[in-house]
């Protein structure tokens, strides 16, 4: 770990004033904590104090601010009441504390890595929502409720004594309420207070950096109510509307200052479920905090969260010792500290420093601030933080992502920090799994009696449905290749499925290929196989021989002493096309060229050369182009998939199905405008050999050779003759004749 230091001291003109804009704030959540955790009051305070000095000196993170949790406020109360006294949830948070160490030793805090930005800017904008829904009483002098309670639920220990009974059970009848009891002297406080936040950051935060627009807008507010003390005789604003830190020296405190940890609470029964509890949602709330202020950050400074646990374990053990609450990270803070433009751990560690000293000597100035002011603050802070581009910005993201940032919103908002982000997890999980059953991590090329299946690179068991799907669609007597060479993980419930599949191909007369796939290859199978096909060629070879001797005793003789063929013919390369079977000709009748899709191109040497040869060499009478229907070159030069060195190939049939669009366009039926490219593509290489030299010279020198255009049905075994007229269809454009 990197030795600890001070940031510069040149931070210190914008991190001093942001300081005191959180200082103003932090002190009361810290008292609120406090009354809400059912805890000594001095012990939020002692909270807040270790959360600025030791956690912010400590700390990784420049912005991010630690005191006492609300997040923790329940689990405070029930282990006070199952602990018997505070006293053992001190001790309890001392063995936390090193629990949160040794996680970061273990380096535990990669949880932080793996909440998607969906449910951190969820828990953004709850946190804000909740921030105003909060604020917004406190905003019109209804104090009721304890300044940093969080939840959406009110309990008994977050109503101020004395102020109003609970006549309410949730944030939003507790907001309804509110409008029962306005204090307009209250409310002008706090309108006042927002209004000058509000100017300040739009007119002059640019201008005057150095001054938080919160510390100004608290200023303001404290000025009207001392005006309004000043200049009404009736005094409407009572204190319970305004900060309460007890003053240590004036007799306010009747508590033990200290709770110091006993050693004697180790061996409760239900000791241990508390130190984890703790630990382990002190450092969850942490390690969120921290990653919502990352994304806060102007700067986008990376923090490591198995450092900030050594950090916040640190701060909780010092906190316990001296009869602190627990401390996390709290976006609040944080969120405040940011707007306040601070730009090191100065202003955390001086934000501790400042409430230890208010604490000691500036409790009666302190008290002067009115909590409308505050929540003037806190409500402008909410807006910034569930600000509607949010919504706008993760809404344009797709479904995928909207739905778990509405929904941890809402979770958020109905239940606490910590529930409601893991409801959004496991939202965000759910579309996550669907995203990835959806995505391509297989593809398959059906050619016909072949299929080829590509794997990608990883394929979990998400995908394994995806793959069963796949596989029971295919048709028996087919060939089936199982590429594996891109894979880097492949689960063994997807290699159980493949088993299991090669296990029903015989039956099905399904001839297997697996490569790529450690221990499922089949290799050895198909060299067998292969060996057998490749001998079955001279066996072949043999009965032919054989059957022509019988025929003609003298048919090989009379093939050595020349060849005259009268045709030649350019066609597809298919496998499915063979030229003298399908013409009924023997050996030394048909010169044959066969590539992709029968191209005539006038870059093809290895084509013009058989032309050049077969014209003027052996002068052949007829030249053919035979295309045929259902051709596999044809519809990939249709298609959308690049297929490496064959789309240059390809490209020439595209230029074909240009010249011809609007037609092929204007046939809806899918399978006829196949058949139709099959045939203009025939008819362009039919006029693509009729520009060449070699064949308008021999016709121009003897007559020949005829030039024709066929296509061949493969599901028919007929050819058809496209009757391809080039004297009339072609010479017509005389750039192309030679002399």
């Amino acid at each position: 770990m990197k030795s600890f230091a001070l940031p510069p001291i040149r931070n210190l003109k914008t991190d001093l004033p942001a300081s005191l804009s959180l200082v103003i704030v932090a002190i009361p959540l810290c008292l609120g904590i406090a009354h809400a955790s059912g805890a000594p009051i001095m012990a939020g305070l002692i909270a807040g104090v270790v959360g600025g000095l030791i956690v912010g000196f400590f700390s990784e993170s420049n912005l991010s601010v630690s005191g006492p949790a609300a997040g923790l406020t329940t689990i405070c109360l029930t282990s006070i009441a199952s602990l018997g006294s505070y006293q053992g949830l001190v001790t309890a948070l001392l063995l936390a504390g090193l629990i949160q160490i040794a996680f970061g030793y273990l380096r535990m805090g990669f949880f932080s890595n793996y909440i998607p930005t969906a449910v951190i800017k969820g828990m953004l904008s709850a946190i804000g929502l909740m921030l105003i829904l909060k604020q917004f009483p406190h905003l019109v002098g209804y104090d009721s409720e304890e300044l940093g309670a969080e939840d959406f639920s009110i309990d008994n220990e977050e109503i101020v004594a004395n102020v109003l009974p609970k006549e309410h059970e949730n944030t939003l009848s507790h907001l309804l309420h509110a409008f029962n009891y306005l204090n307009y002297a209250v409310m002008a406080i706090g309108i006042v207070s927002l209004m000058v936040l509000v100017i300040w950051e739009l007119k002059f935060s640019k201008k005057y950096k150095m001054i938080p627009g919160s510390l100004v807008a608290v200023l303001g507010g404290t000025l009207v109510s001392l005006a309004i003390n000043y200049f009404i005789e009736v005094n409407p604003i009572n204190e319970e509307h305004y900060v309460n830190l007890p003053n240590l020296f004036g007799g306010e405190v009747h508590e033990s200052l200290i709770t110091f940890p006993a050693i004697g609470f180790v061996v409760h029964p239900g000791f241990w479920k508390v130190v984890f509890t703790l630990a382990i949602v002190a450092s969850l709330e942490s390690l969120l905090s921290i990653e919502a202020i990352e994304k806060l950050d102007p700067h986008k400074q990376r923090i490591d969260g198995n450092k900030e646990l050594i950090a916040q374990g640190a701060g909780n053990m010092i906190s316990a010792a001296i009869g602190g609450l627990p401390v996390t990270s709290v976006i609040v803070r944080g969120s405040v500290n940011i707007a306040a433009g601070a730009q090191s751990k100065w202003s955390a560690m001086l934000h501790g420093f400042f409430i230890l000293l208010a604490i000691l000597f500036l409790s009666k100035i302190i008290n002067q601030i009115p909590l409308a002011a505050l929540a003037a603050v806190l409500c402008y802070t909410g807006f910034k933080l569930i600000h509607p581009e949010n919504f706008k910005e993760q809404f344009a993201r797709g479904w995928y992502q909207f739905i778990p940032f509405v929904v941890t919103i809402f979770a958020i908002v109905f239940s606490d920090l910590l529930i409601g982000v893991l409801i959004g997890l496991f939202v965000s999980s759910f579309f996550i799994v669907r995203e990835n059953y959806q995505s391509p991590v297989l593809k398959v090329d059906d050619l016909g009696l072949r299929v080829r299946i590509r794997l990608g690179n990883n394929i979990s068991f998400l995908h394994k449905y995806q793959i069963i799907k796949v596989l029971e669609n295919i048709e028996p007597n087919v060939v089936i290749e199982i590429d594996g060479s891109e894979l880097q993980f492949i689960d063994p419930d997807i290699l159980d499925v493949l088993a299991e599949f090669k296990s029903r191909c015989k039956e099905k007369n399904i001839e297997l290929i697996i490569g790529g796939i450690r221990n499922m290859d089949t290799k050895d199978e198909i060299n067998e196989q292969i060996e057998k096909s490749y001998k079955k060629l001279f066996e072949n070879n043999r009965n032919w021989v054989e059957k022509r001797i019988k025929a003609d005793p003298e048919y090989f003789q009379k093939l050595t002493n020349g060849q005259k063929p009268e045709y030649l013919f350019i066609g597809c390369s298919d496998s499915r096309v063979p030229a003298n079977e399908i013409t009924g000709t023997d050996p030394g009748e048909m010169f044959v060229h066969r590539n992709i899709a029968n191209m005539v191109v006038n870059t093809d040497i290895n084509m013009l050369s058989v032309l050049q040869y077969s014209v003027e060499v052996l002068n052949v009478k007829h030249v053919i182009v035979c295309g045929h229907y259902g051709c596999g070159g044809v519809k990939a030069a249709l298609g959308e998939n690049p297929l490496g060195l064959i789309d240059k190939w390809l490209r020439n049939i595209k230029d074909v199905y240009r010249l011809h669009q609007d037609e092929i366009e204007a046939i809806k039926d899918p399978e006829e405008q196949h058949r139709r490219m099959v045939e203009v593509n025939v008819k362009e290489q039919v006029f693509n050999l009729m520009k060449t030299s070699y064949v308008q010279k021999n016709r121009e020198l003897y007559g020949f050779p005829q030039v024709h255009g066929w296509v061949y049905d493969i599901s028919e075994g007929y050819i058809r003759d496209l009757e391809v007229d080039v004297d009339k269809d072609l010479m017509d454009h005389s750039i192309y004749k030679l002399k």
